[in-house]
């Protein structure tokens, strides 16, 4: 099965929220030990919010419902490069006139 790619434009200002797993033992002289966990220990996430139209809305939220948080899909975060990322469920609220915010939080992944 092919990956697909995510191609919707999300609200303007996303912010990242990068973080990095580590591994740490504390000692009883106060030493502590940490190293990075694994090869791929930074990990990256974008919360992101959408205004569409409501057929927009349903694009969007049929394709994450495709890849229900568990397969990956193509996407090019701003200033990254293009990568495999997951995304929670999509929280939906309508504005009226046919308007709806979506918000989901893409996570960098490292395999389809």
């Amino acid at each position: 099965m092919a990956v697909e790619t995510f191609t919707w434009c999300p609200r303007i200002e996303p912010t990242s929220a990068p973080g990095y797993r580590v591994r740490s033992s504390k000692f009883g002289n106060g030493y502590e030990q940490v190293v990075g966990d694994g090869i791929n220990n930074r990990e990256d996430s974008w919360p992101l919010t959408f205004v569409v139209n409501e057929t927009v809305a349903r694009q969007i939220k049929a394709f994450l419902d495709r890849h229900g948080n568990f397969k990956s899909f193509f996407w090019t975060p701003p200033l990254g490069e293009l990568g495999f990322w997951r995304a929670t469920a999509p929280a939906i609220t309508p504005n009226g006139a046919g308007v709806y915010t979506l918000t989901t939080t893409f996570t960098q992944s490292y395999l389809p």
